[in-house]
């Protein structure tokens, strides 16, 4: 892991990730960007909730089969955004599940569960398992050679996610994808005009950067043409959907969706983070340690503490009502105590199978903050996580001891 990196005096970002610097007050790039802008930002969120409801009404006023695709991950979110989008909208919604390999048996089942409650269309996307996993693989291990940073898995693994729905909306003349993402994942508020992405495609700049070349490269000229391809025509020609992520600017608080779910008559403890969470995050936060001295999540992290925002407390299985903003020092602390519970097990390849009570306990109490706050339910599922690190290893084919 690379040492000696100059870390920001307000959250927890540091100069070994790519993109971030740090000026002469010590802030990073960040928390510079947060401080210069942040006073306008309630304009900015009255702007855009105005501008959603006239993309909306425009949505509506066309004869088509659907309104909007809304990107539906099962999990808390894309649920409460699913129902926001049919009733109190009134768009005529398509959900959309990509179900590759590492979506977990908890959030398929509410995929099922909600679009059955809520009575809209669902399509299920089931991406060529080889495709995935050879993308997947060159993100691992030649991520940089595309401009991907410490997020690159998810970064690859989101292409899939939003970039096969993308086509469905053009192909379809579906004007509107919405997705459940909220200010810790993106930072800043979210909302992608369609010209703008056609005026930049226009200009070079493809709507995914270096993915769309990593993934030609991965899976070559046979899937030109394919669902998977860039086609620049398309995308400029006057179809390219407006994406949207409305938690990122009307009023959020994620217990209030917690709330709405146990409303819809569904269990809420089903859509915790800790249960629809991907569990390959701790094996692209290995590759995220060696190469750049940090977990893949490290910016959401940072978010929580920049904007006083309960990130990590999403992932806790105690009362939601409780939930406390954690401090700079206990995101760093929880960081530290991820990074050794994932080379613990990762180096000494362990496994569900392989692993002894003895070695378990030795881990768990490698994450004492973790505990404290999360208790030993968490920590004995984000474990069970960390042993998958050998199996994803081997699934995408990757030596873990090659690793630079």
């Amino acid at each position: 892991m690379k040492q000696n990196n100059k870390t920001c005096t307000n959250c927890v970002l540091h100069t070994g990730i790519p993109g971030i610097t740090i000026d002469d007050d010590g802030l990073c790039s960040l928390c510079t960007h947060h401080k210069k802008f942040n006073a306008h930002e309630p304009r900015l969120r009255k702007y855009l909730t105005e501008e959603m409801e006239n993309l909306f009404k425009k949505a509506r006023s066309k004869k088509r089969p659907y309104h909007a695709i809304v990107l539906f991950s099962g999990g808390k979110d894309s649920t409460v955004l699913l129902k926001l989008a049919k009733e109190k909208y009134h768009l005529r919604t398509l959900a959309v599940s990509v179900m590759h390999p590492l979506v977990n048996e908890t959030a398929q089942h509410n995929i099922e569960n909600v679009a059955a409650k809520l009575g809209v269309d669902l399509v299920k996307i089931y991406p060529d398992v080889e495709v995935y996993k050879k993308a997947i693989r060159m993100g691992i291990l030649e991520g940089p050679k595309y401009g991907l940073g410490e997020f690159f898995g998810c970064d690859v693994c989101s292409f899939f996610h939003s970039w096969l729905p993308i086509n469905y909306a053009m192909k379809m003349d579906i004007p509107v994808i919405l997705e459940g993402s909220d200010l810790s994942q993106t930072g800043d508020p979210h909302f992608l005009q369609s010209e703008r992405v056609s005026e930049e495609a226009k200009k070079g700049k493809k709507p995914y950067g270096g993915v769309h070349d990593l993934m030609m490269d991965a899976i070559g000229e046979e899937y030109k043409g394919s669902i998977y391809d860039y086609d620049v025509e398309e995308v400029t020609g006057g179809r390219y959907p407006s994406i949207v992520s409305p938690f990122t600017f009307l009023p959020y608080d994620y217990r209030e969706n917690f709330k709405e779910i146990e409303s819809m008559g569904l269990p809420s403890k089903s859509f915790r983070t800790i249960y629809t969470n991907c569990s390959a995050t701790p094996f692209f936060s290995y590759f995220s340690m060696k190469r750049f001295g940090c977990v893949s999540y490290i910016k959401h992290y940072a978010t929580e503490v920049r904007r006083g925002y309960p990130n990590l407390m999403q992932r806790s299985v105690k009362d939601t009502d409780t939930a406390n903003v954690l401090t700079r020092e206990v995101v760093e602390a929880m960081m530290d105590e991820y990074k050794n519970v994932v080379l613990y097990v990762a180096e000494n390849k362990m496994t569900q199978e392989t692993m002894t009570d003895a070695q378990k306990e030795k881990a768990i109490k490698m994450a004492p903050t973790y505990m404290e706050i999360f208790g030993r339910e968490v920590c004995d599922i984000f474990l069970q996580d960390v042993l998958e690190i050998p199996k994803y290893a081997e699934f995408f084919g990757v030596d873990l001891a090659d690793v630079k």
